[in-house]
């Protein structure tokens, strides 16, 4: 290995300059650099950080505490680019990626370090065969915890990034987003890219069906809200303001690697670093910065029943609810703008105002259910929809926003400057250009004028991850870099038209896709498109591990359909709802901030909350016994709305998410960290969900302290796991005791019926 000298520079006008000489050794993966001991190893920035050298490594420390908030190794190129030309295929919003490097810059030299306007400046070069250019990384104290660093580069052909920093073996990785599949990422590779979730995600045999079908299965990694920001069990985090397509490589013990493409078309790679003492501080820390969540109005916390049909069918659905004792406060009504039944199952049209047909006088419908205390909500997306070609006999489906929309310009467009036609599943439909501020306004005038104006509280803003790469867009931006940005920028214009129409904290809507900084914009998120299974990919479980892990990532209200959404028939296996899983899904989801149910896709192959016969005498599938299971469900998650109502509160002001991995508060218990299927709601109440078809029972893990089981009143000793009953209707709940809320939460849950 080539060595290199160490030579300190005078300093000048109290500047601290050090310029540090490089030979390079190139190697596989990547070029090493090694230093002989400096002059001067540690040297203060500014705000209590200061940063330290050795022959290994250049540290970011801060002054109150012991371990550094960044660290990046000296023995090898922590940075590198290269020049890449990608293959993105594009399929129902699954992403395909395939990257071909043309030249790579693989070594690294450190010319010159020193501190200017209270900034760590690191300038040197990159090189490889055919490529070179320097670099300059900039790192700004924001304050003892925080510092922001961006790196630029001088070639702008270069167009991959890869940042690498040092890690410990034992330091664990949560986060990134909600996640499905994992929640400790070390010794992972995800990539993240906002896209459908996939149907199945590796649960077999329908992941299979369905790649071979069309492509969508999905993977580990597949999810609508991926988010560049992890925590670690040292409690540091960082977080990337990017947003092109991007990995993270947590597959070594002592390092981490951090690739983003398309920086050049950004101008920079640029992000934040923290360092806490618990990882809810770090949380705290993050949403900060990205925003939080506001507080859900009173309505919110009773029992929102999601529902399709007209007037007829939901008002006697509602009013047997009702009377069941289930504490209604919403109504969910999805098909408020048409149904439209397609080879998919049954799906709504995408024309933003009040089906007539279904519900004649739809602003007097709002009325009546509000003389009920029953809110109403609807359902919006950011798509047009147009007619169906190949539906058998033509389509008499006709949409007048979209043509109107085509004839201002709203649409995005393709390479050849026309409206971009996608198909979505079951029918072809054209996206709103929301880079458009005339378009914007023109959107967020339909939702004043046709939804809220009519008496809605609140609406499924669906969708937000379908934007295909090589769209043409307005502002002129790249595609490719504000893919992951459309779903924020939509979540932003429903919440801007709520604050226009003067109803901020009134309404409420749900969103599923998202990125950074979402948490600033979306009112709650909803976990998507589940299967009604209880496979663990993608089935009941991962709602979960959605929840738990989204949490970590600002996005602090969140829940899940109830029995999940997609449905699928087909000859060598039918994924169709079942009672159990409907039955275990509401227990789950009575411990979420919200409660709501989906009938799904095929509502007449799922078994449902409700009974009802429609006018050609078909029956839905359910019975008594389920409507009764789903009201004393309902009542306890009503009778938790004190406690939840609070949470809420916490949430908007601190960040914190309502439902918790138990981690986030025994971060040093190591059986915690490797929890996936239990879940805290607050930091006083301990779920074990049965997850499994057949249960009635349910393993468990209780961390230090004393735990009383809801059921039983039964009061165990943490540190330990056990395996108590768990029949259908009585789900496994413990209290922590001494917490603050204990007394609260023994009032809402002891005895419960």
């Amino acid at each position: 290995m080539s060595m290199f000298s160490f030579k300190p520079m005078r300093q000048s006008f109290s500047l601290l300059t050090i310029s540090i000489l490089f030979g390079f050794l190139h190697c596989t993966g990547a070029g090493k650099m090694q230093i002989s001991p400096p002059s001067v190893n540690t040297q203060m920035i500014d705000k209590g950080v200061s940063y330290s050298i050795s022959d290994d490594y250049l540290k970011i420390h801060s002054s109150i505490h012991a371990t550094s908030i960044l660290e990046f190794p000296l023995h090898k190129a922590f940075i590198q680019a290269s020049k890449s030309e990608s293959e993105v295929s594009y399929r129902m919003a699954a992403f395909q990626f395939k990257d071909k490097s043309l030249v790579e810059c693989k070594d690294q030299s450190i010319d010159k370090i020193e501190i200017s306007n209270k900034t760590l400046v690191i300038r040197g070069n990159l090189y490889g065969e055919n490529c070179e250019t320097t670099y300059i990384l900039r790192i700004l104290p924001v304050h003892s915890q925080e510092v922001n660093f961006q790196l630029e580069l001088n070639d702008p052909s270069l167009n991959r990034i890869s940042l690498e920093l040092l890690s410990q073996e034992e330091e664990r990785i949560f986060g990134l987003g909600e996640q499905f599949t994992h929640f400790d990422f070390k010794g992972k590779k995800p990539f993240l890219f906002t896209e459908e979730q996939g149907i199945g995600r590796g649960d077999q045999p329908i992941t299979a069906g369905a790649n071979l079908i069309a492509g969508a299965g999905g993977n580990e990694y597949t999810t609508y809200a991926p988010i560049p920001h992890y925590i670690t069990s040292l409690n540091r985090s960082v977080f990337i303001e990017n947003s092109g397509y991007s990995k993270f490589d947590f597959s070594k013990d002592d390092s981490i690697k951090i690739l983003f493409w398309d920086t050049n078309l950004e101008g920079s790679f640029k992000g934040t670093a923290w360092i806490a003492s618990n990882p809810l501080e770090l949380i705290e820390l993050y949403t900060k910065k990205t925003g939080r969540m506001p507080d859900m109005p009173d309505w919110a916390f009773g029992t929102i029943l999601g529902l399709q049909g007209g007037t007829k069918k939901v008002t006697e659905v509602v009013d047997k609810a009702i009377a069941m004792k289930n504490p209604i406060t919403a109504l969910w009504i999805q098909d408020w703008c048409g149904r439209r039944v397609t080879n998919f199952g049954d799906q709504l049209q995408w024309r933003w105002y009040a089906d007539e047909s279904l519900y004649p006088d739809f602003t007097k419908f709002v009325k009546t259910m509000n003389q009920k205390n029953v809110k109403v909500l609807g359902y919006i997306n950011p798509f047009l929809a147009d007619v169906d070609p190949k539906k058998p006999g033509g389509d008499t489906f006709t949409n007048p926003m979209l043509e109107e929309a085509k004839s201002k310009g709203y649409l995005v467009k393709n390479s050849e400057g026309k409206p971009y036609l996608i198909q979505t599943v079951g029918f072809p439909a054209y996206l709103i250009d929301i880079t458009n501020p005339a378009a914007v306004k023109w959107t967020k005038d339909i939702i004043k004028k046709n939804m809220i104006a009519v008496g809605l509280s609140g609406w499924m803003a669906d969708f937000g991850e379908w934007l295909p790469v090589d769209a043409v867009l307005h502002s002129g931006v790249s595609a490719k870099v504000y893919h992951n940005r459309y779903p924020v920028d939509w979540a932003k214009l429903n919440r801007e038209a709520i604050k226009e129409a003067g109803k901020e904290g009134q309404i409420v809507f749900f969103t599923r896709a998202g990125y950074s900084y979402s948490n600033k914009y979306s009112t709650l998120f909803w976990l998507g498109d589940q299967m009604v299974s209880f496979q663990k990919n993608d089935g009941l479980p991962s709602a979960v591990l959605g929840m738990t892990t989204s949490g970590i990532s600002g996005i602090s209200l969140n829940h899940s359909d109830i029995g999940g959404y997609t449905t699928i028939s087909n000859p060598l296996k039918n994924y169709h709802r079942s009672k159990e899983l409907l039955q275990r899904w509401a227990e789950m989801s009575a411990f979420t901030p919200v409660f709501r149910t989906h009938e799904g896709n095929r509502p007449l192959k799922n078994w449902q909350v409700y009974e009802f016969e429609n006018s050609e005498k078909v029956k839905s599938q359910s019975d008594l016994d389920t409507g009764l299971h789903f009201a004393k469900m309902g009542r306890l998650h009503f009778a938790l709305k004190p406690y939840i109502k609070n949470l809420s509160k916490e949430a908007s002001i601190t960040g914190y998410p309502v439902v918790r991995h138990p981690y986030l508060h025994f971060p040093k218990d190591p059986i915690v960290m490797k929890l996936k299927y239990q879940f805290m709601l607050g930091e006083d109440l301990m779920i074990l969900p049965v997850l499994e078809s057949g249960a009635d029972e349910v393993k468990g893990y209780l961390p230090e302290g004393r735990w009383k089981h809801t059921s039983s009143g039964k009061i165990y000793d943490g540190n330990s796991w056990l395996e108590v009953e768990a029949k259908i209707g009585e789900p496994a709940a413990f209290i922590r005791m001494g917490g603050k809320s204990q007394a609260m939460l023994e009032k809402a849950l002891i005895g419960t019926k």
